[in-house]
C-alpha cells in the first residue's frame, strides 16, 4: 500500500499538466504535444530494431513521459532523453539488458533516417562523438532515476486487457483483443500514462475497440463499475486517442537550449566524428598505458578483476 501510494504521484491533474515545466519555459502545448510523439515514437521504433519486448518499449515511454512532467523539453534533449530512458527500461527486465553501444548506434540510425542523411554513415566507435554520447547516455540515465526518485515500477495496462475483455464474455474476442492492444500502445504517445491508472486506461482502450466492432458491452449494471473505472475517465481516454489521430506526423523541433549544467548538449550529436587520442583510447587502458588512467587500470585490474569485466561487458 506504501508503494502504490509512491507510485500515485506520478499521476497529474489536467492543470499540472498545463503548468508543465515546458510551458513554463515558454512553449506552446502543440510544440509539447508533438515533442512526446516525436519521443514516443522513437522509443517505439528504435526498441523494435533492438529487437526488446513490448513491455520494455511500454516502460521506456512512460518513463519519458514522467521525466518531462518534471523537467522542461528546453532544458534536456528529446533524442538523448529517449535513448536513456529505453536503455533503463531494458535493464529494469532482467532478461534483455542492452549495451550502451548498441542503444547509441541504434538511435543514431534512427536520426539519420528520420532527417534523410543519406547514405547513414556507421557510427565510428573510436570517435570523440561516440565517446561523448556515451557520457551523456549515462548522464542521462542518473538524472531520470534522480526525477523518478529511483522509482522505476510501471504497470502497462495490457496485462488487463485479455482479462476485461474474458470477464465480459465479448464475441470475436481475438480481434476485439489485437484492437484494443493495439490502441493501448498507440496511447503511449499520449499524457495518458500520467493522467489515468493503467486500469482506467485498459477500460478506455476496451471501449474504443469495442466500438468499432459495433460489439455492446454490459450497461445494467455498468461494466466498468466491475473494473474500478468511471465513465469520465473512459470518455477521456477516447477523445484523447482521437485526437491523436487526427495530428500530423511528428518531427523533431529544436527547442533545447545550449549551455547549462542540467542540459543535455546538442553539441555530441551534431559533432564531427573525431579519433580518440591514443593515450585515452579504450585499447590503450586495457593496455596499461597512458600514466595515471593505466596505473588505476592495473590497480582494478589486481584487485578485483571479476567485477570490472562484468561491470565492463554491461556497459560497452
Amino acid at each position: 500500500m506504501i508503494y502504490r501510494a509512491i507510485l500515485d504521484t506520478f499521476y497529474l491533474t489536467d492543470e499540472q499538466l498545463h503548468n508543465s515545466p515546458s510551458r513554463k519555459d515558454g512553449i506552446d502545448e502543440a510544440t509539447e504535444t508533438m515533442l512526446r510523439i516525436y519521443g514516443s515514437e522513437l522509443i517505439q521504433e528504435s526498441g523494435i530494431l533492438l529487437k526488446l519486448p513490448q513491455a520494455v518499449i511500454a516502460t521506456g515511454q512512460v518513463l519519458f513521459h514522467r521525466f518531462y512532467c518534471k523537467k522542461s523539453f528546453a532544458g534536456f534533449n528529446v533524442k538523448k532523453v529517449a535513448a536513456s530512458c529505453l536503455w533503463l527500461a531494458s535493464k529494469l527486465e532482467e532478461e534483455c539488458p542492452k549495451k550502451a553501444r548498441q542503444v547509441i548506434i541504434v538511435f543514431h540510425r534512427m536520426e539519420c533516417r528520420r532527417e534523410n542523411k543519406l547514405p547513414i554513415e556507421p557510427l565510428d566507435l573510436n570517435s570523440k562523438k561516440y565517446s561523448d554520447l556515451k557520457m551523456e547516455l549515462s548522464r542521462g540515465e542518473r538524472h531520470i532515476l534522480k526525477e523518478m526518485g529511483f522509482v522505476c515500477h510501471v504497470e502497462h495496462p495490457h496485462k488487463f486487457i485479455s482479462n476485461y475483455l474474458a470477464t465480459l464474455g465479448t464475441p470475436t474476442l481475438r480481434e476485439l483483443t489485437q484492437e484494443a492492444w493495439n490502441l493501448a500502445n498507440d496511447s503511449l504517445r499520449t499524457t495518458l500514462c500520467v493522467r489515468f491508472k493503467s486500469e482506467v486506461v485498459a477500460c478506455g482502450v476496451v471501449y474504443a475497440a469495442a466500438r468499432r466492432f459495433r460489439v455492446p458491452l454490459p450497461e445494467n449494471p455498468p461494466w466498468w463499475k466491475a473494473f474500478d473505472a468511471e465513465k469520465s475517465g473512459i470518455d477521456q481516454v477516447c477523445r484523447v486517442l482521437a485526437h491523436l489521430y487526427s495530428l500530423p506526423k511528428a518531427n523533431y523541433i529544436p527547442v533545447c537550449k545550449d549551455g547549462g549544467d542540467s542540459s543535455f548538449t546538442n553539441k555530441s550529436w551534431n559533432s564531427i566524428s573525431q579519433p580518440i587520442p591514443k593515450e585515452n583510447s579504450p585499447s590503450a587502458i586495457e593496455q596499461g598505458e597512458g600514466g595515471e588512467g593505466g596505473e588505476r587500470h592495473r590497480q582494478i585490474q589486481k584487485h578485483d578483476r571479476s567485477y570490472r569485466s562484468k561491470d565492463r561487458a554491461a556497459k560497452d
